[in-house]
């Protein structure tokens, strides 16, 4: 029996140790599996917030358009005063004298009527042209973008009048950059398909709160 029991204990032994060291492993294992998930959980969490990751502040581009409103309704009045005024012009070549006003002088070389009515047509042409560059040009200037949470969009703030284009999220496939941030000059150009104006990202007065998620996943060429 002793004889017996000598041989039989290493076996025992051996045989003990490989069925102990697979249940070790498998607990490792499943420790190491759960550390790195919450590393990995840790690593995405940032993530479940929208990311800022660019912003323009500017202090005229708010009153851009009221300032725009004003001179056109500046300008307004002034091309109505100056239609009455130069129809109250009634001299002649043969009427001049040393006396007569630099207006006066100037109705004879073109006529009165016709320079009345293009005098208008001009003041009010570039004072409308003013006016709504005042408006588009804030809507297009980008304040603020950001990367949302599910990854795949933007959310896009500008300093336009209107609510609809002042705040809008738009999808990844439907932003293109065609140039990189080095070298472009103050502004980078941001296409939204279907639109046929840019969007403006000032790159040198702007600040980026993190320029490589904007190099590498907004401003691609995509279309």
């Amino acid at each position: 029996m002793i004889l017996l029991r000598s041989m039989l204990c290493p076996v025992w032994r051996r045989m003990g140790s490989n069925l102990i060291k697979p249940i070790f492993r498998n607990e490792s294992t499943a420790t190491t599996t759960n550390i790195s998930q919450s590393v990995s959980s840790n690593v995405h969490r940032p993530m479940m917030n929208n990311a800022l990751v660019f912003e323009y502040k500017d202090r005229i581009l708010p009153i851009v358009g009221f300032i725009g409103l004003v001179q056109f309704i500046a300008f307004g009045f002034i091309a109505r005063w100056s239609f009455y005024l130069f129809g109250t012009v009634t001299a002649k070549e043969d009427t001049l004298t040393s006396d007569s006003t630099l207006l006066e002088r100037a109705a004879i070389i073109v006529p009165t009527k016709k320079f009345r009515y293009t005098t208008n047509i001009v003041i009010v042409l570039l004072s409308g042209a003013i006016f709504v560059a005042s408006i588009i040009y804030p809507a297009r200037c980008v304040r603020r973008l950001y990367l949302l949470k599910d990854g795949s969009s933007v959310g896009i703030v500008t300093y336009a009048l209107w609510p609809s284009a002042r705040k809008f999220t738009v999808p990844l496939s439907d932003v293109s950059v065609h140039t990189a941030l080095k070298g472009v000059g103050i502004f980078q150009k941001l296409y939204i398909r279907n639109q046929r104006l840019s969007h403006l990202v000032n790159s040198r007065e702007g600040k980026f709160y993190n320029k490589s998620l904007y190099e590498t996943v907004i401003a691609l060429k995509r279309f």
